[in-house]
C-alpha cells in the first residue's frame, strides 16, 4: 500500500476506496469482517485509511463487533489503531449533551476546557496529560483527509488551549474559578471517562 507525502503529512490515497468496498457489503458483512475478518485485511484497513474515515464507518456499526475489532487490531497493529480507538471513543463521548462553552464569572464566554479534554473537574496532572497525549495524536493532520484538516485543526487548537489551562494544579484552580459557578452536570462525570474506554481496549 503506497502512502504519499504532501509536505510533512502522509497521505492515504486508498482510504476512500477501502471504506467504500466495505460499505458496499452491507451492515451484516461489515459486522462479520470486524468480528473475524482476515488479520492481513484488517491491518490493511487500519494502516490504509485515514483515522477519521475509519471512525465514521465504525460509528455506524454495532458496538460489540467494533469492540472485538479493536481488540484484534490492538494485537496486530497497536500503534496504528490507537488514534482510531481514541477518536472513536472521544466522538462517542462528545455525542453527550455537555456544553462546549460557558459564560465565566468574568462575564466572558470561554471554552468549557474540561469538556474539550474530556476530564472531570478534579482531574490530576496525569489524567490531563494522558488526555492531551491521546487527543493530540487522534487530531493530528494525518488522521484526516486534506479537505477536513482545517476544520479539525480548529478542534486541535481547542485541545491544546484546554491542555495549557488545565495542565498544572494552579492553572486548573484558576480555570475552575472562572467556570466553576456552573452546576456539575455541565462537566464530565468522574466515573465515566472516554479515556477509560480507550485504556480498556489498549491495555
Amino acid at each position: 500500500m503506497v502512502r504519499k507525502k504532501t509536505g510533512q503529512t502522509a497521505e492515504k490515497p486508498d482510504s476512500a476506496r477501502l471504506i467504500e468496498s466495505l460499505e458496499e457489503k452491507g451492515a451484516a458483512e461489515i459486522d462479520s469482517f470486524l468480528l473475524d475478518g482476515p488479520i492481513d485485511e484488517m491491518k490493511d484497513l487500519v494502516t490504509g485509511c485515514y483515522c477519521s474515515d475509519l471512525v465514521n464507518l465504525l460509528l455506524d456499526a454495532k458496538k460489540a463487533p467494533v469492540r472485538t475489532f479493536f481488540r484484534r487490531a490492538t494485537g496486530a497493529c497497536k500503534r496504528a489503531i490507537t488514534p482510531v480507538v481514541t477518536l472513536y471513543n472521544y466522538r462517542v463521548y462528545l455525542s453527550n449533551p455537555l456544553p462546549l462553552s460557558l459564560k465565566g464569572n468574568d462575564g466572558e464566554i470561554h471554552l468549557n476546557y474540561f469538556v474539550v479534554l474530556g476530564v472531570h473537574l478534579l482531574a490530576d496532572d496525569n489524567i490531563v496529560a494522558n488526555a492531551y497525549k491521546l487527543l493530540s495524536k487522534a487530531y493530528a493532520p494525518e488522521s484526516f483527509p486534506a479537505p477536513l484538516r482545517d476544520i479539525n485543526a480548529e478542534r486541535l487548537d481547542e485541545i491544546k488551549l484546554s491542555h495549557k489551562l488545565l495542565k498544572t494544579p494552579e492553572s486548573r484552580e484558576s480555570t475552575r474559578a472562572i467556570l466553576g459557578a456552573h452546576p456539575g452536570y455541565c462537566f464530565p462525570e468522574r466515573d465515566t471517562s472516554w479515556m477509560e474506554a480507550v485504556a480498556t481496549v489498549l491495555g
